[in-house]
């Protein structure tokens, strides 16, 4: 890399990455009254966003859109506000009003990329959030009064300072290769395949279906303007075995023609190519590495079947943001601030980890699992804290005990 030049511009904060979780955390930051700016290595317009995403945000998500002024992307003309219906092999799986009785709008939403994404970007910039994408992080160096950034892009080598540096730069960080913050990786089994359609009519109520099929996740969410996005988790050899685009796509609508549960593709037109990918592994970092906080998917990269991606996104950069009020940037606060921010994720995300990476191995116990769901569809207060905790309003814990305490009871009836 050539000298940079003498360009020092001050910051409080950094933000490495410029996605959900990094304007996010921009924009919390911004809103306390530091001075932020978001580092993004593409190059973006207005139309800008990630298209290998299935964006269905879970509820415990939703609401935090609402503290980074964008309660508006929550109406229908931006977004399908919906719940999951699960189709399980020992039943239905679905429950009245939203995920949580106390919470009557805890829904779902249906909020395309293509939509959150630039109004991310439009959100921060009215905060004063400063972008500058096309430009990577080559460095980050610490000293005793914080960070120095060295950048390349399209305007040459320039340095930056700041007190607080984020990562918030995907899977494939290079911040956690810089700063040596290595993920544990989990395999998935499953490979998966999405597309947008027209002419499929939306489920009652706009409800999300989720069929599982053998050892697959067949996945209908309707969208705003007639528009249904299907999602099939399948077992890699299934859809390997689906070869050319034409062919592809044919076998994918007769796929989920076949399911009795799924809207009939009989007047289904697609919108888009199917896109997807064939191996897709968990990956989990340390939240926090030295003085250096890890938010969305460069802390946590999970099984997209789960749909936590754009939730825990959002969580990850509230729970940052939220450990760092009232406190200022120097050298103690932040530590105390980050101390904090590890454990706010160790009790809110961490739980669902293991949950997640185990249910992206294929089963070979079908008797276990149709006896499962068959416990939990059988019980509406089981299927209750089975939709609260797969919206990741609810931790674990408590629900697999619960569900263990049913089981055994229903086998020494």
């Amino acid at each position: 890399m050539s000298t940079p030049s003498s360009d020092r511009t001050q910051l409080d904060v950094a933000v490495v990455g410029g996605s959900i979780a990094g304007f996010a955390t921009a924009i919390r930051f911004s809103q306390m009254g530091h001075r932020v700016a978001v580092f993004e290595k593409k190059a973006t317009d207005d139309r800008s966003h990630k298209r290998l995403c299935t964006h269905f945000m879970q509820p415990n998500g939703v609401p935090l859109l609402d503290r980074l002024g964008l309660a508006h992307l929550r109406e229908p003309a931006w977004s399908t506000t919906t719940k999951a219906v699960f189709v399980t092999p020992g039943g239905l799986i679905e429950g009245p009003g939203g995920y949580l009785p106390e919470q009557p709008d805890s829904y779902a939403l249906n909020l395309e990329r293509r939509v959150l994404d630039p109004a991310l970007r439009a959100a921060a910039r009215e905060q004063g959030v400063q972008f500058i994408d096309g430009t990577g992080v080559e460095t980050v160096t610490e000293d005793e009064s914080g960070w120095t950034l060295d950048t390349l892009g399209d305007a040459g080598p320039r340095r930056f300072r700041a007190g607080l540096v984020v990562a918030a730069d995907g899977r494939r960080s290079r911040m956690a290769r810089e700063l040596d913050n290595p993920a544990e990786t989990h395999p998935n089994e499953r490979a998966c395949l999405f597309g947008y359609f027209s002419g499929i009519e939306a489920p009652e109520g706009n409800r999300s279906v989720f069929v599982m099929n053998e050892h697959d996740l067949a996945c209908t969410y309707p969208l705003p303007g007639g528009r249904t996005l299907l999602v099939l988790f399948a077992e890699k050899a299934r859809i390997e075995g689906w070869r050319g685009p034409e062919e592809r796509m044919r076998q994918f609508l007769a796929y989920f023609d076949a399911l009795p549960e799924a809207p009939s593709m009989a007047g289904a037109v697609p919108q888009s190519e199917l896109l997807g990918y064939t191996d897709y592994p968990s990956q989990v970092r340390q939240p926090v590495l030295g003085l250096v906080p890890f938010v969305g998917d460069a802390a946590l990269s999970l099984d997209p079947m789960s749909g936590v991606g754009c939730g825990f996104a959002l969580s990850s950069a509230d729970l940052l943001a939220d450990s760092f009020a009232g406190r200022s940037l120097a050298r103690a606060d932040l530590k105390a601030g980050l101390d904090e921010y590890r454990q706010r994720f160790a009790d809110t995300i961490a739980p669902h980890i293991e949950g997640i990476c185990a249910d992206s191995l294929v089963s070979k116990k079908e008797a276990f699992r149709r006896k499962m769901f068959q416990t939990i569809s059988g019980s509406p207060e089981l299927s209750r804290k089975y939709l609260a905790i797969t919206g990741r309003l609810t931790s674990p814990a408590g629900f697999n005990q619960d569900l263990l305490r049913a089981m055994l009871s229903r086998s020494t009836r």
